[in-house]
């Protein structure tokens, strides 16, 4: 269909042709090219922004619907090019041709774990070492010299989850994103020796894949936030892991626990570790046991200031399965002096929920607010009835404040995360 007198959107400059294609879905935006003549050059001109999560079936989640889109598009920019796919024979052909391109804003290539991790091609990046600004590589192999002969300059979000690299490398990799501040490390493999070089780098997240043997961050300077996922303080403090030794503007080393009622966690005496200020604990409050252990947790925190709390029950217990559980608040230190923050996310108001929430609301001292997020929608009354039950003991500090708010998500969240956590285990 060339340009006719009926066609009158064809007469419009390319510009606002481009700008007409680019909100329509990939699919259709590649469709447009079958038009005319004068619309084969508008889709490859749009700079391509794919958001390809495997559950788009109009896109498809195999290699063959990704090469296809990318085939189509050419030489065209891309902006942001995000997959979660399945390794396929099509793999390695479109990771070529993505090779082939410039990507100015995002990358995310997610593949489905398999016993075989993909490798990535080490010209991935050679177009984009001078833009790309978020990176994220999930269940992959990555080439030694991948974002090291070509140093990801502009870098500000580096995310690697289930990837195979070595440990020079990967320290290469992070030194040469000089304008990185935060940095995600989930589960990579073998990786043993933290010692991260990076002067902008403000945030890092760490889940061991192995006990780590080594972590530094005498390189990272303007580092202000640790988050550590399911790993054994226990054995990283004081030798590994050493106060004294963090970047002078660390506020927040944070730590998330497994379940705590878990087989694969189990609780022996311990040494309490004053470098955590954040905790998040995940319990199902199903008996006075689990809280007996849960207040015992926070007795091995000294500085704690801001506690979150995953409330997994899907049952309801009997009130004589918990008895005299509470021990004397004044004997755990951070509710004496340092926690200011409690969050309860998932909460239905269980006999465990509302006993825990108490016992925290009457022991802490320095409490600012309690924050109940629940994921019914409550009436005033439902609300007003939960936390008379919460303030029943009474307030340890005056100033502590008790809200309660709606989330849509929680309930797929708890669900996702019940599931999750019991094959998760302390590194």
């Amino acid at each position: 269909m060339e340009a006719e007198e009926g066609d009158r959107i064809s007469l419009l400059p390319d510009c606002l042709l481009g700008n007409i294609v680019s909100l329509l879905p990939v699919k259709n935006a590649a469709c447009t090219m079958v038009l005319s003549r004068r619309w084969r050059r508008i889709w490859p001109s749009v700079p391509l922004d794919l958001d390809l999560d495997g559950s788009n079936r109009n896109l498809g989640s195999d290699g063959h619907s990704i090469l296809r889109i990318l085939s189509s598009h050419g030489d065209g920019p891309i902006r942001r090019f995000h997959a979660t796919v399945s390794a396929h024979k099509a793999t390695s052909s479109w990771l070529q041709i993505l090779s082939n391109q410039r990507i100015d804003d995002s990358l995310v290539l997610k593949f489905v774990p398999h016993a075989a991790h993909p490798p990535l091609p080490r010209d991935l990046l050679r177009f984009s070492a001078n833009v790309l600004r978020h990176l994220e590589l999930h269940c992959c192999c990555l080439d030694p010299q991948l974002g090291v002969t070509l140093p990801l300059h502009s870098l500000h979000y580096l995310h690697l989850s289930n990837v195979v690299i070595p440990e020079t490398s990967l320290h290469s990799m992070i030194a040469g994103c000089l304008a990185l501040r935060k940095l995600q490390l989930f589960r990579v493999h073998n990786l043993r020796r933290l010692v991260p070089c990076s002067r902008n780098l403000v945030e890092v997240y760490i889940r061991p894949h192995v006990p780590l043997e080594k972590v530094s961050f005498s390189g990272t300077p303007n580092l202000e936030s640790i988050v550590l996922l399911y790993a054994d303080i226990w054995r990283l403090c004081p030798d590994i892991f050493v106060k004294d030794a963090l970047p002078p503007k660390v506020r927040k080393v944070a730590l998330t626990l497994p379940m705590l009622h878990s087989p694969n966690f189990v609780i022996t005496p311990k040494r309490s570790v004053s470098i955590i200020t954040t905790l998040i604990l995940n319990m199902k409050f199903s008996d006075g046991e689990e809280l007996r252990k849960a207040a015992n947790m926070l007795s091995l925190f000294p500085c704690l200031q801001v506690l979150q709390i995953w409330c997994l029950a899907f049952e309801w217990t009997d009130k004589h399965a918990f008895g005299q559980w509470q021990p004397a608040a004044d004997t755990i230190m951070c509710l004496n002096e340092h926690l200011k923050y409690v969050e309860l996310h998932g909460y239905y108001g269980t006999i465990g929920e509302v006993q825990f929430a108490s016992f925290l609301m009457a022991g802490a001292k320095a409490l600012r607010a309690m924050q109940i997020l629940h994921g019914s929608k409550l009436r005033d009354e439902r609300i007003n009835t939960m936390k008379s039950l919460i303030l029943k003991g009474g307030k340890a500090s005056s100033e502590a404040q008790l809200s309660f708010a709606w989330r849509s998500d929680i309930p797929t969240v708890r669900e996702d995360l019940d599931s999750y956590l019991r094959q998760v285990r302390i590194i």
